[in-house]
Order: C-alpha cells, then structure tokens, then sequence
C-alpha cells in the first residue's frame, strides 16, 4: 500500500479550502428563515443610512433614521434631493409633510412604504405562487450579502430580489421585477449605520410643511381565514389563485360617503378594492400608474369600483371587471 504524504502547505490549503467554500442552502436556512430574519430586521434594529430610489428615468435620494424601543417603532424619512418632503412614522401613524403645493402624484408615491412590510402572511402558499431560491453573495453599502430571488408563476404578479445583509437579516437593497425579470423600480442603501444611537431630535422634522397628510400604514397581515371576515356586501367573481382576502372595512371618506374596503394577498403582493357611490356623470372605466403602483376605476350598478395595488395592471383589470353585489346584501338607498 502506497502511503500519501501532504506536506504541511497542502494541508493548509485543503483547510482554507473548507472553511472559504461558498455554504450551500442547508447552511443558509430556508427562504422562510431569511425573509423571517429580513422582517425583523427592517422593523427592530436601530439604524441610520441614504437610500437611492430608482424608478423608470427618476432617481430620489433619500435619508431614513429608524429606532425601534420599549415605546414603539418611530421612524423619519426624508428626501435629499427634489421638493422638500419628510415621512414621520410612530407605530402605524403616518404622516407626510410635503413643501410647497406639490401635485397629486408626489404625494401617492410618498405614502407609499419603501422598506417591504413583512413578516409574509400565509394567507396564500408562497410556494405555489412563487418560484423562491437563494441567489449569490454580494456586497452592498460595503456589507456583504446574500440575494434572494422571487419569480411569480403567473402574470398576475410581480418578482421580486432581495439583497439581505448576512448577519442581521437586513434589507439593504431590493429590485421589484417585470414579467421578463426587468427592474421596474431599485431601492438601494449607499450607506448604513447599523445598531446606530438615535436621539429623539433626529426623529424630529426639519421642514415647514404647506401640506400635511395623515394616514394609518396597514402593518403585517395577519394569517386568518377569510370566512372569519363575514360576508362583504360587494366582491369579485374571480380573483387570481393563491390571492386570498385577508381584511374587510367600512368607512367614511373626508366629505363622509361612505365605502366599503377589501384587501387581499398572496403573502407577498396585495391589492385592494374600494366601493363607494358612483360620480355623476362618470361612465366606462380607466386606468392610472403611480410608479409601479396602478389603479384601475371602473363603474357598476351605480357604484365606483377602485381597485389599487403594486401589482401589475392585468390583475387590477381581471378583478375589477368581475365585482358584483353580493346575492342578498342590502341595498343602499
């Protein structure tokens, strides 16, 4: 028998060897466990840093300060370049303050949430509707990372990639994705400051807003089944699979008519249904785009029907055109 003699150098190589390989997806944990991380790590961690804002030929530039105690979760956005315009958040209160009379458009976008609100809900099958898989490593803000890669298996959604710091779980950039898995709009940090010390007066707002908007930020839905929401007096025939109604509302709007409101996920995207009187004179129906965020109205047996969501326009269409009085609901006189 041959003995195999390794000298001390190649003994040190094969151990380098070992320790440098790239870890495998059993090593990592499952996509669940990094995107359970990613949730906790967007809303817990103290932390202070520029983000760049990419959608279609706008880049923003914007600075977010986030602190998270044993009094809540208060965070401030605000934007480096354009039109003044800060976002405040304390729990689920939300408040833009803009500069100036700005349009309609700058101010939809802004009460939009840029950091993804997760943990996801299991209201629909992850699995089923997306094709998920954990991508490579890249460095992002100077913090290595790891990409995960989220493909919808229908044309009624969106993709996604997330590009996770690997210690914490953070979100340090993220790519929503078209049909051919084009960016439709990036969100990336250029630097962050993790574990930051926040004081309150960072969280304070600096500009004298000429506007102010207040609005309730829906946070992480949670798992129930829908039979448990009663029956709404309006729903659509159809609804793209794995979407499942996860809230039911009724309210009033500012001048107090009152509408009804349905949201629905898949765990990942959403959209919601607004019903309420139709205008007068309003016929046909339209379609509106707010960055990557389209609205669909529309006009049946004397209602205006408004469906919203970060979802591509056809699943906005398909629902839309399909909603109907419930059989047996009151009418409204």
């Amino acid at each position: 028998m041959t003995a195999v003699r390794l000298s001390f150098r190649s003994v040190l190589i094969l151990l380098l060897l070992a320790v440098l390989r790239p870890a495998s997806a059993e090593d990592d944990g499952s996509i669940d466990h990094w995107l359970d991380r990613m949730a906790r790590a967007v809303e817990t961690l103290d932390y202070r840093g520029t983000l760049v804002h990419w959608r279609g030929d706008r880049v923003d530039t914007l600075k977010i300060i986030h602190r998270a105690d044993a009094d809540g979760v208060r965070e401030r956005l605000y934007s480096l370049s354009g039109p003044p315009r800060e976002i405040l958040r304390q729990g689920d209160q939300v408040r833009c303050l803009l500069a100036g009379d700005q349009p309609l458009v700058v101010q939809s976008q802004l009460t939009a949430r840029l950091m993804p609100n997760l943990p996801l809900s299991r209201l629909g099958t992850l699995e089923q509707a997306y094709d998920m898989r954990l991508g490579e490593r890249e460095r992002v803000a100077g913090l290595q990372t790891r990409i995960i890669e989220i493909r919808p298996n229908d044309r009624y959604r969106y993709g996604h990639r997330f590009w996770l710091e690997e210690q914490t779980g953070m979100l340090l950039r993220s790519a929503l994705l078209s049909a051919s898995g084009q960016p439709i709009q990036q969100l990336a940090f250029v630097d962050i400051e993790l574990g930051a010390r926040i004081s309150d007066a960072e969280l304070e707002p600096e500009i004298e807003p000429e506007v102010v908007m207040e609005t309730r930020m829906v946070m992480n839905l949670p798992a129930v089944d829908s039979s448990e929401l009663g029956e709404a007096a309006w729903m659509p025939r159809r609804v793209p699979s794995h979407f499942r109604l996860a809230r039911k509302a009724r309210g009033q709007s500012a001048d107090g008519e009152p509408f009804e409101h349905l949201l629905f996920s898949d765990g990942l995207a959403s959209f919601s249904v607004y019903v309420e009187e139709g205008m007068q004179g309003y016929t046909g129906s339209r379609l509106e785009s707010i960055g990557s965020v389209h609205i669909f109205t529309g006009l049946t047996d004397g209602r205006q029907i408004t469906v919203v969501g970060e979802v591509p326009v056809a699943t906005l269409e398909y629902v839309g055109r399909s909603i109907r009085r419930t059989p047996g609901a009151p009418r409204r006189r």
